[in-house]
């Protein structure tokens, strides 16, 4: 599980997240929801200890991260950080030489999943191609947990939905996803856990079936509540 607990940041004298608390288990997809510039971005690099925090601490199956957690947690931006004239066999080979959790079986089948080909560069690549790729170089580590920071932003439908269907796979299955996305109606059936942001608070979080079940309200509906 990955915990957050009573976190803030500041950026100078604004505070972006000024108490933020939530957790996140293995084998669920929690999304993080808010408007633009409401931390989720800030929460993902903060996580990954790319970013420190001034005030609480977060824990990932109960310990503060350390170096060895890069082997047990990825993070996936939402733009790609490799360079473009490189092919993807290249970057296979970058992630091979970097990362003991790097896992060829499972590259090679999000190849044949995502319909990439790994002798093609990735300048060379459409938009959507390109969210495959960026996807697939993180889902191919053998890592317990995946951070996904708006991966759908920008692409068609039809890349949307065939990046959706890779987590009703067992590539996915089992694994800790925390994703941020403005996209709810396309993988709202996705999805297990929602945190909902505003202010710099988690103003809710609540699990997507309970609230269906209970409540009779979707994601969406839920946002409209606490949001607008």
């Amino acid at each position: 599980m990955i915990e957050v607990k009573h976190i803030q940041k500041k950026f100078g004298r604004k505070t972006v997240l000024k108490d933020i608390s939530f957790h996140a288990k293995e084998g669920h997809i929690t999304c993080l929801i808010g408007i633009n510039g409401s931390g989720k971005t800030t929460i993902l690099k903060s996580i990954m200890n790319l970013m420190s925090v001034n005030r609480g601490e977060i824990l990932i199956d109960g310990h503060q991260f350390t170096e060895s957690m890069y082997e047990k947690v990825a993070y996936v931006p939402d733009v790609l950080t490799m360079p473009l004239h490189m092919k993807i066999k290249d970057v296979f080979q970058f992630m091979r030489d970097f990362y003991k959790s790097w896992n060829d079986q499972r590259a090679d089948e999000l190849l044949i999943f995502f319909k990439l080909d790994k002798n093609e560069r990735l300048k060379n690549l459409s938009k959507g191609n390109l969210a495959k790729a960026n996807m697939l170089f993180g889902l191919a580590l053998d890592v317990d947990y995946i951070l996904l920071d708006e991966p759908f932003s920008g692409i068609d439908m039809f890349s949307r939905e065939q990046i959706a269907n890779v987590f009703t796979t067992d590539l996915v299955e089992g694994r800790g996803v925390i994703l941020t996305t403005h996209e709810i109606h396309d993988i709202e059936y996705l999805i297990d856990e929602v945190v909902l942001l505003n202010n710099g608070f988690v103003v809710n979080q609540f699990n997507v079936e309970q609230m269906r079940e209970e409540q009779g309200k979707s994601i969406v509906d839920v946002m409209r509540e606490v949001l607008v």
